[in-house]
């Protein structure tokens, strides 16, 4: 499995829970963090979704065949990130953006959980059966031996939102693993249900306390990293429930920082001097070994945002915004490119990129119109009433739209 990188709140009115110089946080949920109206402003979220897990791919595509980073196009410049590193942060803060947004307008906590799981579940259970009783096989792994016992096991880890496993497959390769990309989901599921927690025990009403709690998680991993903390074995059921620490913080802390740019967008203007200072500090602390993480959520999330609500380029605004394949793209990328690596062991590292990205992209498309695109249609679509405090948060609410056809949550 590759740990290195991968890869899917104003007050208005009542009380005094939120202080006059905090962010607003309003219930009308819009494409753009300065919302002025419920009609949703086209964005560039759904095309970097999609940039992001085609760089997962080109990440990815030298190190199945090497076992290690020293051919990965970024990790060969700054010796601290990879592109697939890099994208799967820039995942967990749009998701981290996008399901606050999504808490706040639900209006239940069954309806929001209703939401995550339909956004999630379909897409990854059928892929994970189809790696398993299709890919393993392929791949040389054998049934016979497995047992109730085994079959259980994958079972849980389906349930569990874990990378699928079968003994036997690809073995002998650098990474052989039915889904080296996958393990990803269930921090990403986890961080949902922090979202929820967080929102019932009314953070999102206090910006500024749970811009506190969000940088103390990215201390906390950059504590981890620095001393060594990764390396330090973990009980069995601590992982299998809380996953790993140093992943926890890192995507968590990404995850957080995203939701931290909805709270405060109206307090955090997006300009294209900012995001260029931004930038360039980005560049000269990506050589950091500590720091080239928390920098790149910090102000390379500041110059994403910056990106999808203020670049109005039009293939920005149009590629991937109705029909978001992305995490269908994410999730069968890998099996693509061990199928094509186990049965062409000369491949070259651009043949396997360009072959694993036209198979992923069709992939994604098949999983978004015959699985996710239907769960989705089945999400609730109550919000709460306008002018009414929703009761998950207590913030007043606007009513409008929580989510739409350009910004799959």
């Amino acid at each position: 499995m590759c740990n290195n990188c991968t890869l899917r709140v104003a007050k208005t009115g009542t009380g005094g829970a939120v202080a006059p110089c905090a962010p607003i946080v309003e219930m009308t949920v819009t494409s753009s963090p300065n919302p002025t109206t419920t009609e949703r402003p086209a964005n560039a979220i759904g095309a970097l979704r999609l940039l992001f897990a085609s760089l997962v791919i080109v990440s990815h595509s030298s190190e199945m065949l090497d076992g290690g980073l020293a051919r990965e196009p970024l990790y060969r410049l700054v010796h601290t990130l990879s592109l697939g590193g890099l994208a799967v942060d820039a995942f967990f803060l749009i998701s981290g953006y996008l399901i606050t947004a999504s808490f706040v307008s639900s209006a239940s906590v069954g309806s929001y959980c209703l939401k995550r799981v339909l956004r999630i579940y379909p897409a990854f259970v059928i892929c994970s059966l189809l790696c398993v009783l299709v890919v393993a096989p392929l791949a040389g792994a054998h049934f016979g031996g497995l047992g109730p016992g085994g079959w259980a096991r994958l079972a849980y880890r389906l349930a569990m939102l874990k990378s699928p496993e079968v003994a036997g497959a690809f073995s002998g390769l650098p990474h052989p693993a039915l889904n080296g990309s996958a393990w990803t989901i269930s921090y990403e599921f986890r961080c949902y249900i922090l979202a929820a927690l967080f929102g019932l025990a009314g953070v999102y009403a206090r910006p500024k306390l749970f811009a506190v709690l969000a940088a103390a998680v990215l201390a906390a991993g950059v504590v981890l990293g620095w001393h060594g903390a990764a390396a330090t074995p973990v009980p069995g059921w601590v992982e299998a429930v809380f996953g790993d620490p140093r992943q926890d913080a890192r995507l968590l802390g990404a995850f957080m920082t995203g939701a931290c740019f909805w709270l405060w967008r109206r307090a955090l203007p997006l300009k294209g001097l900012y995001a260029a200072i931004a930038a360039a500090a980005l560049c000269g602390l990506a050589f950091s070994p500590h720091l080239a993480e928390p920098a790149f959520v910090l102000l390379g999330g500041y110059v994403l945002f910056w990106i999808s609500f203020k670049v109005r380029w039009k293939p920005l605004l149009t590629i991937n915004a109705r029909n978001d394949i992305s995490y269908g793209t994410y999730l069968y990328a890998w099996p693509i490119g061990a199928l094509l690596i186990w049965n062409w062991r000369t491949i070259s590292a651009l043949d396997l990129t360009l072959l694993t990205l036209a198979g992923a992209l069709a992939a994604g498309a098949v999983s978004w119109f015959l699985v996710e695109r239907p769960a989705l249609d089945r999400k609730p679509r109550g919000h709460p009433a306008p002018g009414r405090v929703n009761p998950l948060i207590n913030i007043a609410t606007n009513g409008g739209p929580a989510e739409g056809a350009r910004q799959r949550a």
